[in-house]
């Protein structure tokens, strides 16, 4: 009974802070949403933080995989849902994430008239290592790449489509958030790498680093990366043995060697494609 009041002044006070900011204060969304998609352990949670830390972008915080149903009027429902929340937050547009929506980029466009979305891409091998880190299965983690990425290759040159790597984001931070921003039209500012200043439990309840991302852990060590300065997380394939290192070739080299990074039998470099 207790938690059903407390539910129930939540969700009052929520709309009148709605209608107080929608209707004293004259906030309400002036730019069409931003999605973020790409293969999971790409760094979308990452970057989905970054623009929530522009105070004009509010960040969805949960996945809300509205695309994954399938359906035109649950989506827009969705929308409705967030262009509130928005409000809400004395923000003017918002930003969503779900990896898999890396399969639906049509439905976005098709659906939602001027969504502008961003597809960020990393290095398969680093991907493979941490899906590994999480389920255990390396061989799960490279297919998943392999497949979200190709899925989502055939929408790089859209004119509402951003590719960003995210070997550019954690190398050269300020030049790759100003082309996400001015594709998106708004205005670069440098507060925005302090994003991790604001606490996010979007994730967890907990912030704290747990004794690894196996498992049950996986949700608070998700949390608690948001939560830090940006960091270069390349490299950590190198750990892998030299069966797993041969079989990622055998599963992805070809698909490595066309988004520009190497072999995992090769050198370690990445070098951005012409």
């Amino acid at each position: 009974m207790q938690k059903k009041i407390l539910e129930k002044i939540k969700a009052i006070t929520s709309d009148l802070k709605y209608l107080w900011n929608r209707y004293v204060k004259r906030i309400e969304i002036d730019r069409p949403p931003i999605f973020i998609v790409g293969c999971g352990h790409s760094g979308t949670s990452l970057l989905l933080a970054i623009l929530g830390g522009h105070p004009r972008i509010y960040a969805v915080p949960y996945e809300s995989k509205i695309l994954l149903k399938g359906k035109e009027k649950k989506f827009k429902q969705g929308m409705l849902e967030f262009d509130k929340s928005t409000v809400i937050a004395g923000k003017r547009r918002w930003v969503e994430k779900t990896p898999r929506h890396i399969l639906h980029i049509n439905e976005i466009l098709n659906w939602c008239e001027g969504a502008k979305i961003i597809l960020i891409l990393r290095d398969g091998k680093d991907v493979a290592y941490s899906i590994k880190q999480r389920t255990g299965d390396l061989e799960k983690g490279i297919r998943r790449w392999c497949d979200d990425n190709v899925a989502g290759k055939r929408f790089w040159n859209h004119p509402d489509v951003h590719l960003l790597r995210y070997e550019d984001l954690v190398t050269d931070f300020e030049s790759s958030i100003q082309g996400v921003l001015s594709f998106i039209g708004e205005e670069y500012i440098p507060e925005i790498k302090d994003y991790h200043k604001t606490p996010k439990k979007w994730f967890s309840a907990v912030i704290s680093k747990p004794e690894s991302a196996f498992g049950e852990n996986h949700s608070q060590y998700r949390n608690w990366q948001i939560n830090q300065p940006l960091f270069d997380g390349r490299g950590r394939w190198e750990a892998l043995s030299e069966e797993e290192l041969s079989r990622i070739d055998e599963i992805a080299g070809p698909v490595l060697v066309e988004f520009g990074y190497s072999l995992a039998g090769g050198p370690v470099s990445y070098e951005k494609p012409m």
